[in-house]
């Protein structure tokens, strides 16, 4: 039997959460806001945040990758993304060509990103936000049973472009739709396991070099599960 919370508390929880964190409007398709910007045709950028829950609050990782058309990382670029209404310099790492950052808190707002080097850029990528999400079912620390349906159901305040739904055993690509079974032959005992759902937005650089992509993934993962086998 499944470890339970009334599901109404939580919903209520997160609804004020999501509030807080992203003022987007939940009918218009996340893709609609998706602008490949302009550029030069002279970078090959591939931009990704990565947002994640972590004890202390909302983590994100920025990660962007800079190189011109023979290949040769480019250094020493103007990277910037425009996160929670306020734009966030994106330095050079230890690695030529490769730009990081790390900023504590969700965002509010679509993200915008802008790479420029000398005569070579691009500029005005816009990316929706797809706001955060919260695993309803299955709880943390629940116990499961072993070899049946296992039925994962989550809320968020925006439809993702896509989702992907895993644990250490099983993977499946997913609709944002809130709620996904997982084959009762795919569920094999364990006595400490977990399940993630991360979803996704991500947009082409239309000025960019082929292969030029700006992306956001948020994560959500349920921790300490039990999947007990029958008796």
């Amino acid at each position: 039997m499944y470890k339970t919370t009334s599901e109404a508390i939580l919903a209520l929880a997160f609804a004020a959460l999501v509030a807080s964190c992203s003022n987007a409007d939940p009918i218009e398709p996340v893709e609609d806001k998706n602008n490949g910007g302009t550029g030069n045709q002279t970078l090959l950028v591939v931009a990704e945040v990565d947002l994640e829950l972590n004890t202390g609050g909302f983590l994100a990782d920025f990660f962007v990758d800079v190189e011109d058309g023979s290949g040769a990382p480019v250094s020493g670029a103007a990277v910037t993304i425009v996160w929670n209404r306020s734009t966030v310099t994106v330095p050079e790492s230890g690695t030529p060509g490769i730009y990081e950052a790390l900023v504590t808190g969700a965002a509010s707002g679509d993200l915008k990103l802008d790479v420029v080097k000398d005569d070579m850029y691009v500029r005005d990528v816009v990316l929706g936000n797809i706001g955060i999400q919260a695993v309803l079912e299955p709880l943390p620390d629940a116990t499961l049973p072993a070899n049946e349906d296992l039925t994962v159901r989550w809320v968020s305040d925006l439809k993702a472009q896509s989702a992907s739904l895993f644990s250490p055993d099983w993977d499946f690509d997913v609709e944002d739709n809130g709620e996904f079974v997982v084959p009762g032959a795919q569920v094999d005992p364990s006595s400490s396991t977990w399940i993630e759902l991360e979803r996704y937005n991500e947009v082409e650089i239309a000025g960019g070099l082929s292969g030029s992509y700006f992306k956001l993934e948020v994560e959500y993962r349920v921790e300490g599960l039990e999947i007990a086998a029958a008796l």
